[in-house]
C-alpha cells in the first residue's frame, strides 16, 4: 500500500510566500492604476510599487498577465460584494436595487480600476455569466412560473442576462459623468434602474414584492 507523501515544509512555505508576494503586486498594481489610469506603463506600475518590472515579469510574465490578475481579483471582489448585498435585502426588490447600487458605488469608487478591469473579456464575460445565474435563482424563487420544467434556459434567465447588460450599459455611462452638476446620484440611478427591470417581470400582474429565502 502507498503510502501518502509528507509535504516539504520549505516547498510549502515557499508556496505561501510567493502567494503573499503575487497578491501584494497586485495590490500594488491596483493602487498605481488607480492613481496614474488604465493606461499605465509597467515602469509605472514597478515604481510606484517600488520595485523593478523584472519582478512583475516574473510573477506574470507581460502587462497583460498582471492586467488579467488585477482585473480577475477586481471582478472577483465585486461579483461578491452584489452577491451579499442581494442575499442580505428582505426583498426580491430591495435586493436588486441594493446589487444595482452596490454596483455603481463600486465602479464609482476608481473609474481607472474599473476601465482597466473590464478591458479583460474573459474575466467579464464569466461576471456576467455568474451574476446573471444568480439573478435567475432569485427570480425564478419568487417567480416559479418563469422557470423551465427542462432545466434549459429559460425567462427568467433570458430576463438574468439583459439586467447584467443593461444595468453595466447604464453604470459605464453614468461614472464618465461625475462633473456633471446634474448628475443622478448612485441612489437615485439604482432606483430607476431596478424600478425599470422590474416592470419587465411585473408586466403580467404579478407582483414580486416577497421575502426572499436564501
Amino acid at each position: 500500500m502507498s503510502e501518502t507523501p509528507i509535504p516539504d515544509g520549505r516547498n510549502t512555505r515557499w508556496a505561501a510566500h510567493r502567494r503573499k508576494r503575487r497578491n501584494d503586486l497586485i495590490r500594488s498594481a491596483r493602487a498605481a492604476v488607480h492613481i496614474i489610469g488604465p493606461d499605465v506603463s509597467m515602469e509605472e506600475i514597478a515604481s510606484h510599487a517600488g520595485t523593478s518590472k523584472s519582478v512583475f515579469y516574473r510573477y506574470f510574465e507581460d502587462k497583460k498577465g498582471l492586467q488579467q490578475a488585477v482585473a480577475q481579483a477586481s471582478i472577483d471582489f465585486m461579483e461578491s460584494e452584489l452577491k451579499k448585498a442581494g442575499k442580505a435585502a428582505p426583498s426580491a426588490q430591495d435586493g436588486l436595487f441594493t446589487m444595482v447600487l452596490a454596483y455603481l458605488r463600486l465602479a464609482n469608487s476608481s473609474v481607472n480600476v474599473y476601465n482597466f478591469s473590464t478591458a479583460i473579456p474573459t474575466g467579464m464575460a464569466i461576471f456576467r455569466e455568474n451574476m446573471a445565474r444568480f439573478l435567475q435563482r432569485s427570480v425564478e424563487h419568487v417567480l416559479p412560473q418563469y422557470k423551465s420544467e427542462q432545466g434549459g434556459s429559460n425567462r427568467a434567465y433570458y430576463w438574468a442576462i439583459a439586467a447584467v447588460g443593461f444595468v453595466r450599459a447604464a453604470g459605464e455611462e453614468w461614472i464618465t459623468t461625475q462633473r456633471n452638476p446634474n448628475r443622478l446620484s448612485a441612489e437615485e440611478l439604482a432606483q430607476s434602474i431596478s424600478d425599470w427591470l422590474l416592470m419587465g417581470l411585473d408586466s403580467s400582474g404579478i407582483t414580486i414584492h416577497k421575502t426572499q429565502e436564501h
